[in-house]
């Protein structure tokens, strides 16, 4: 007798394209780093209390002293809000970077690296995870609008998370970069920090540019972080220097460029 098959019997499941592979590797990065900084406690309240040092300690401190027609019209807690979004991404951004030297340290990569699936997935699922977790502090930041007398409505919102989101992605891609060549903590919080504070102080996003010296405003205005800042503030109706066209051509290049830095540091370091 022919043997019966009954019907609903499993069937060999057929192997995943590598591109499924590769998605489906991108998303699991995704969704571990997502759930690690849910459940870190400490990330979560320096999320909060970044912004809130900076917006309301700082910028109430500081707006008498930066007060005056190079903030234009704006108080200079309402001029600081975009720069310390920008401070958030980057601080938040560079540290995506350590946690490849965590898994470098604790084997955790080694694994990821003898999987099937390419490094460009790799890059990628580290570089959205990260971004992810950036852009939830970005919003954090962002949500402190209220308390510092910036208004907005939901369009020009949704325009703001997309600058937010263009930074992360590039800040990020620069923290992978950087991360996948660092061998120890120690060493990457040292390249993080002169990193970030030349990006951030020379931004525009913290003191109006207009009273810097020649040679520090052409920093300035090579600083991607710059066009970053200025992206957001046009995004919700405050004075800006550049138009939208160029931050959003400066700011998306920023990130391409960074995302094939981070692919190529990564390849280079995992042989």
């Amino acid at each position: 007798m022919s043997p019966v098959v009954r019907e609903g019997a499993s069937r060999p499941l057929r192997p995943l394209s590598p591109l499924a592979t590769d998605l489906a590797a991108i998303v699991a990065l995704t969704r571990r780093d997502l759930l690690r900084f849910l459940r870190d406690r400490s990330q979560l309240a320096g999320a909060i209390g970044r912004p809130l040092i900076w917006m309301l300690l700082f910028g109430s401190g500081l707006r008498r002293a930066v007060a005056g027609p190079a903030a234009g019209s704006l108080d200079y807690r309402q001029f600081v809000y975009c720069g310390a979004i920008a401070m958030t991404i980057l601080f938040a951004g560079m540290f995506q970077g350590i946690t490849i030297v965590w898994d470098r340290e604790f084997g955790m990569l080694r694994e990821v690296l003898v999987a099937p699936i390419s490094r460009l997935a790799i890059v990628l699922g580290k570089t959205c995870a990260g971004s992810s977790v950036t852009l939830l502090q970005a919003l954090v930041a962002a949500a402190f609008a209220p308390f510092v007398g910036v208004h907005f409505g939901i369009w020009d919102g949704l325009l703001l998370l997309g600058s937010m989101t263009l930074m992360s992605l590039g800040i990020t891609a620069l923290a992978v970069a950087v991360g996948s060549r660092m061998q120890t903590f120690e060493g990457f919080g040292v390249i993080s920090n002169f990193v970030i504070l030349p990006l951030y102080f020379l931004s525009g996003g913290v003191f109006p540019p207009e009273g810097m010296p020649e040679w520090m405003r052409a920093a300035v205005r090579l600083n991607p972080v710059t066009y970053a800042v200025d992206l957001m503030r046009a995004s919700i109706g405050q004075p800006h220097a550049f138009g939208a066209g160029v931050d959003v051509a400066m700011v998306s290049g920023f990130a391409v460029a960074m995302c094939l830095l981070a692919l190529l540091s990564f390849r280079r370091a995992s042989h």
